[in-house]
């Protein structure tokens, strides 16, 4: 599976409008609980733009040795291209829970404590 060719990582989709999102501080929030739960939580830079804690998006990420129900969640510009994606992956690896940043690093803030 070829990821960079499910998607434009130089443009922003409108197709990702109705993926399932979670907000930066709703992410903090999940990671802290599901880690706790003894979940992997995985934040995907799918643009090149790296924010503590985020790994780049390859293809190999998703074909390596994550246990099944790690959750995913990929961030972009805006939003739209990662729930795009999210999309199609969620169809591809149901074993997976992937989930869109909403706002993408448009809307990236650190959590305290955590940077």
């Amino acid at each position: 599976m070829n990821v960079f060719k499910m998607f434009d990582k130089d443009a922003c989709s409108i197709q990702g409008g109705d993926s399932i999102k979670w907000t930066w501080g709703e992410y903090y929030k999940q990671c802290d609980k599901l880690t706790q739960q003894g979940s992997q939580v995985v934040l995907v830079d799918m643009i090149n733009q790296p924010v503590p804690g985020s790994v780049p998006l390859k293809n190999e990420l998703f074909e390596s040795a994550y246990p099944d129900g790690t959750y995913f969640v990929l961030y972009c510009h805006s939003g739209g291209s990662s729930g795009f994606l999210q999309k199609q992956l969620s169809e591809k690896l149901p074993q997976y829970h992937i989930v869109n940043m909403t706002g993408g690093i448009g809307m990236y803030e650190p959590e305290q404590g955590r940077d």
